[in-house]
């Protein structure tokens, strides 16, 4: 975060939580290559 205002003890838990549901996104299957194959 970028709040100089902010407690970092109530920034970093906040920050955390966020990257940590961007980890739960699944990868595809296919390299993104493969999805444009003419196969």
């Amino acid at each position: 975060w970028e709040d100089a205002g902010m407690d970092r003890l109530h920034g970093a838990p906040e920050s955390l939580a966020y990257i940590r549901s961007l980890n739960a996104i699944t990868p595809p299957a296919a390299s993104f290559d493969a999805a444009f194959s003419s196969d």
